[in-house]
């Protein structure tokens, strides 16, 4: 189990770093990293817009497996996204489909394996990004549906809070500017 923390781990960072070195250049639509708290643990998040409606979300979440008595989790999960970007574009709504990865333990007073379970997931959420700071401030739903014999959804990792820092296009942005203006995005009309 191990070897897959790892594993994960390592394509997350490697996920991170080729975003990273993507946003440095001006024409780079935003890319955003922050961190999600749920009922019962916490993670890290980073978000990649391809154009200002659509994103990707890769998650890596931890619980306690406290607040149903679950056990303790790690779980690395993507997401697709569709964002609703208001007359104010400092408001956004977020829904999409996705899949995880789970590695669990039902009763860790036991000592015995971790499970590795797979599943579905679905978002639906609220952010408000201050583009001065660049800061967003997310609240979402993401309900699971797992393929496994003895669990089959997590719910201690259903909603969460999330605040994420924006790098890219829309960091560099002045203040006064919106990130659509007339249906373009800033990396169409070279903003």
């Amino acid at each position: 189990m191990k070897k897959i923390h790892v594993l994960l781990l390592v394509l997350f960072l490697m996920f991170l770093g080729i975003v990273s070195v993507q946003a440095q250049d001006e024409q780079v639509p935003p890319f955003a990293i922050g961190l999600r708290a749920n009922p019962d643990g916490a993670g890290i998040t980073a978000k990649y817009f391809f154009i200002p409606a659509v994103s990707i979300e890769a998650m890596i979440n931890g619980s306690g497996g406290t607040y149903y008595g679950n056990g303790p989790s790690t779980t690395f999960l993507g997401l697709i996204e569709y964002n609703f970007i208001f007359n104010d574009p400092s408001w956004r709504i977020f829904i999409g489909p996705g899949a995880h990865v789970t590695s669990w333990r039902q009763y860790p007073e036991l000592k015995e394996p971790r499970q590795t379970l797979m599943g579905l997931d679905a978002i639906i959420g609220v952010e408000y990004v201050f583009y001065e700071i660049p800061i967003g401030i997310s609240l979402d739903l993401k309900p699971a549906m797992n393929f496994g014999n003895s669990v089959t959804s997590f719910p201690n990792n259903s909603a969460g809070l999330g605040v994420r820092y924006y790098f890219g296009n829309w960091g560099r942005r002045r203040a006064n500017q919106t990130p659509i203006q007339d249906g373009r995005s800033p990396v169409q009309d070279g903003r």
